[in-house]
C-alpha cells in the first residue's frame, strides 16, 4: 500500500487551516484545538514547516504562524517533502546510495522511475489554494447547525 505518513497528512491539514485566513497569525494551540491533532504533534509539524520555508513563525504574546508564500505558490509536494523527505516509491529511486543489490540487473527500475515521476507531478500540480476550495462544502451550508464549526473556523 502506498500511503502518506500521518505527519504529512496532518501537515497538509494544518497548512489548509492557515491558508483559509492567510492574513491572520495562527497559534499552535488554536490549530490543535480546531484540527483535534495533539498539540505536541502540531508544534513539531509547524516547526518543520518553518524550517522548510513554508511558514513564518511570529514570536511574542500574539505570536503564531503565517504562510511564508501565498497558497497559490505552495504545492502539496512542498508540504509532503518538508515533513517526509523526497517522494520515493521504491528504495532504488532515492538520491543517495540504495541498499538494493539488484539495481544493475533490475528490469523494472526505469518503469518505477516513470511511475514515481508521475506521482510527483500529480502532487506538484495540486496547490494549497486548490485544497481549500472545497472547505465551504466541508463546513456545511451555513445553517444554524453549522455555526459552531463555522465560528471555530473563522475565529
Amino acid at each position: 500500500m502506498i500511503k502518506l505518513s500521518n505527519l504529512a497528512d496532518y501537515a497538509v491539514e494544518l497548512m489548509c487551516c492557515i491558508a483559509l485566513k492567510p492574513a491572520d497569525v495562527h497559534s499552535s494551540v488554536g490549530l490543535a484545538d480546531f484540527t483535534q491533532i495533539h498539540l505536541p504533534t502540531v508544534s513539531k509539524i509547524l516547526g518543520t514547516l518553518v524550517r522548510a520555508g513554508l511558514l513564518t513563525s511570529h514570536r511574542g504574546l500574539n505570536g503564531g504562524f503565517t504562510l511564508r508564500r501565498p497558497a497559490d505558490e505552495i504545492t502539496i509536494t512542498n508540504i509532503i517533502e518538508a515533513v517526509d523527505g523526497p517522494v520515493q516509491l521504491t528504495n532504488c529511486l532515492g538520491e543517495g546510495e540504495s541498499d538494493c543489490g539488484r539495481i544493475s540487473s533490475c528490469g523494472t527500475r526505469s518503469q518505477w522511475y516513470r511511475i514515481n515521476e508521475a506521482v510527483k507531478d500529480a502532487l506538484g500540480s495540486v496547490l494549497l489554494c486548490h485544497m481549500i476550495e472545497s472547505v465551504p462544502d466541508f463546513i456545511g451550508d451555513g445553517t444554524a447547525d453549522d455555526l459552531p464549526l463555522i465560528s471555530k473556523l473563522i475565529n
